[in-house]
């Protein structure tokens, strides 16, 4: 059955903090690290705006997931060092878990893990000279729960976390995010269950760099108009290079799902630099 439902959003921690004293703990956090920033910091009202601003656009992407009707969600994601560290860092990695947890702050997850549809991947991989990395035992972490807490607060469908090293040197191209993309399509085209997938991550920040506090807002808004335009296969042009001095290495994670659309045009983009660290960016496309 044909992909029915593609999205992408960021998963930057404030979005999920609260206005007040949850951003303040999180902006004095930050700005030890980057003091230089600290003239744009957001006031209340502005944090509050955000996080307004925010819901809205997950709103429409919550909206077009329901109406598509997925039994499953691929949700493609990076981990930043709670699953893998530098003894194991996997380039592509599928869970075969068959449930899945976490917690953010004060927030708790669980969700049924589709290992069947993890191993369908897998195994269409290995015909495909994609070798992905597989195993049980994950937690999922902020890059996938601060957006599924807007888009599927209630476990009613199975998840399937696949992660994609975009933190440790080498990380994968575009080109090779896409390919994966391109299989997963394969794969949902396949399956008698009507796939869903969600990208997290970016847009622009530069976290643990002497640059954290910047954002390249100019290539940000330049990635989604390439996707409006419908020409995603073009973004495979980009090295890993060009990604991380736009503070867009995530957008790795975008890529598994601009190849699991091809050039197909996003319906729907929003856009909102926090002010602190991460240009936030949402994306649904029309399949």
């Amino acid at each position: 059955m044909p992909l029915v439902s593609a999205l992408a959003a960021s998963h930057a921690p404030n979005i999920l903090l609260e206005p007040g004293s949850e951003w303040e703990d999180f902006m004095n956090l930050h700005y030890s690290m980057a003091p230089q920033g600290s003239a744009t910091r957001p006031t209340l009202e502005r944090q509050k705006k955000l996080r307004k601003d925010a819901e809205a656009a997950f709103a429409v992407l919550r909206a077009d997931l329901e109406q598509a009707k997925p039994d499953v969600l691929v949700v493609v994601a990076n981990d930043q060092f709670v699953n893998f560290f530098w003894n194991n860092v996997p380039t592509f990695f599928v869970t075969l878990a068959d449930e899945v947890n976490g917690q953010f702050t004060r927030h708790k997850f669980h969700y049924r893990n589709h290992k069947e549809l993890g191993r369908a991947i897998v195994r269409k991989g290995m015909a495909k000279g994609i070798d992905f990395s597989f195993g049980e035992y994950i937690e999922l972490q902020h890059t996938q729960v601060v957006p599924l807490y807007f888009l599927l607060p209630e476990a009613k469908i199975p998840i399937l976390p696949i992660y994609v090293n975009t933190w440790v040197d080498p990380a994968p191209t575009p080109g090779r995010c896409y390919k994966v993309g391109e299989l997963i399509r394969e794969v949902a085209d396949d399956s008698k269950e009507r796939v869903a997938i969600l990208a997290t991550g970016g847009l622009s920040h530069f976290p643990g760099s002497p640059r954290i506090g910047e954002i390249d807002t100019q290539f940000d808004h330049k990635l989604l108009e390439v996707m409006r335009e419908g020409k995603g296969s073009s973004l495979m042009d980009y090295s890993v290079e060009d990604l991380l001095q736009a503070g867009d290495t995530e957008f790795l994670n975008w890529m598994v799902v601009v190849g699991s659309v091809g050039d197909a045009k996003a319906a729907y983009t929003a856009y909102m630099p926090d002010l602190v660290a991460t240009g936030w960016g949402f994306v649904s496309w029309e399949l």
